[in-house]
């Protein structure tokens, strides 16, 4: 648990230099279990648009029910209006939350660009 708090510190600590150096920056959201969630949105201020990588968070049922959780958790304090997600956006994740007018941007993640296969 320390070694997490102490990157969501060095995290943000980075995205507030790069803010106060007129960078614009988008906070990445990451989390594990629900002992984690409190922590993920340490340092995000309400209502700002955020990121979450879903890369290795789908597949396994139980790593996909963490990230249905979490994103509840996520959702219900920071109330973002627009979630940037980077990797699969599966409807039984984030259709609640398009419908309840959240906008959810996908874009695939560069390991998903890379480990294509070129078919001939």
């Amino acid at each position: 648990m320390v070694t997490l708090i102490w990157n969501i510190y060095r995290n943000r600590a980075i995205g507030c230099w790069l803010e106060d150096n007129q960078i614009e920056v988008i906070p990445n959201v990451r989390f594990g279990d629900e002992r984690t969630f409190p922590y993920c949105v340490l340092g995000i201020r309400k209502n700002s648009i955020i990121s979450i990588g879903t890369h290795g968070l789908i597949k396994v049922n139980e790593d996909r029910k963490y990230l249905k959780q979490g994103l509840e958790y996520v959702i219900k304090h920071i109330k973002p209006p627009i979630i940037v997600v980077y990797g699969k956006a599966p409807d039984d994740v984030f259709l609640k939350y398009k419908e309840q007018g959240i906008k959810i941007l996908q874009f695939e993640s560069e390991f998903s660009l890379t480990h294509k296969k070129v078919v001939i």
